[in-house]
């Protein structure tokens, strides 16, 4: 077959073709680093990837996702997008929460039961298995609020450092408080309609924040089709994007009710188990990032952490892009990982 003679044409030929990589095929392959079981708690599994690097840090990093919402290989995209392959070869001893995908025999998972019970289970089990006393807890966007309260809650926790990443605080900030406010959101209602809140209903709600997301995403796909490296992102980063998790009903009710509706981490009213969650008692040095264009959790939502809490040793960074795009991409890569990797060595 002869090259097209024009340019319209040779357009239209890549068109095609970044439409069949883009769409068609086997799903893009994610999560590939080599990693391994090595803790459990409920749904919840403990995975541990060793660290490469001859020079290992001492403490080990234990990170705390959010529950349910996606999938957390977001942190190990592709072997070139990966922030876990980036720790482990700087010998950071890398340990990550996987929540699991609830069903609704988890119908009545409270927050409770994530803060009391499985955060403080499966650091341990990561401490037992690295050998350490203490471990750096590492919350990102969900996971900050409840590893925060669970420090806080419990100061004995052997936790020596936390690393808290585009994660709300003052729930008063953002669209989602407008939109979750009692007057006009009844979560008792939306709650009981269903065995759990469905991957559906979570995805119609962050697609809300930004209604023109897919449009953009096409055109940027349109303009890039012809870039072969582009395009195996994007396949990662869709299949990621796309793939949604329910959440257990209770869990969602409570998360609506304490924080989006009563931000009970600000005005101090938080309790889990009957015992008061006051962050002034999360004493341990603190590294709170955020990113400038979230429209998930905006700066504000995650600078009240640095407010709130008791550290002496604490620090606020607030980075430019979005809410992935402090973990994934070229930014992250680029302006986010090195950052955090000097904070961890500085407080091994």
């Amino acid at each position: 077959m002869t090259d097209p003679a024009t340019e319209s044409e040779r357009q239209l030929l890549r068109l095609a073709a970044g439409s069949r990589l883009a769409f068609q095929g086997t799903p893009a392959p994610v999560g590939t680093s080599e990693r391994m079981v090595v803790g459990f708690r409920g749904k919840a599994r403990l995975y541990y990837y060793a660290p490469a690097a001859e020079s290992r840090l001492r403490t080990p990093l234990v990170l705390f996702p959010y529950l349910g919402i996606s999938r957390p290989y977001i942190f190990d995209l592709r072997p070139d997008e990966s922030f876990a392959k980036f720790l482990t070869e700087n010998g950071v001893p890398l340990y990550l929460v996987d929540w699991g995908v609830f069903g609704p025999e988890d119908r009545e998972v409270g927050m409770a039961d994530i803060i009391a019970d499985r955060i403080p289970s499966l650091l341990k089990q990561a401490l037992e298995h690295a050998g350490a006393s203490e471990a750096t807890a590492f919350g990102y966007c969900m996971g900050v609020p409840m590893t925060a309260s669970a420090i806080a809650r419990d100061p004995s926790l052997p936790v020596k450092n936390f690393l808290a990443m585009v994660g709300p605080i003052d729930f008063s900030e953002g669209e989602f408080p407008e939109q979750t406010q009692a007057d006009r959101f009844d979560v008792d209602a939306v709650v009981e309609t269903f065995d759990m809140m469905p991957a559906e209903f979570v995805r119609s709600g962050f697609k809300m924040l930004n209604p023109m997301g897919d449009s953009k995403q096409f055109q940027s796909l349109v303009e890039n089709m012809w870039n072969p490296d582009w395009l195996r992102n994007f396949r990662a980063m869709n299949r990621w994007a796309e793939e949604w998790v329910p959440l257990p009903k209770q869990f969602f009710r409570q998360w609506v009710k304490h924080f989006y509706q009563g931000n009970e981490l600000v005005s101090g009213e938080f309790r889990v188990v009957g015992e008061r969650v006051d962050l002034s008692q999360l004493r341990v040095p603190t590294l709170c990032i955020s990113a400038a264009r979230d429209d998930i959790v905006p700066p504000g939502s995650a600078r009240a952490l640095v407010d709130l809490i008791g550290s002496e040793d604490k620090e606020y960074r607030e980075l430019p892009g979005g809410h992935i795009s402090v973990i994934a991409g070229r930014r992250a890569r680029e302006d986010v990982w090195p950052g955090v990797l000097s904070w961890l060595k500085d407080h091994d």
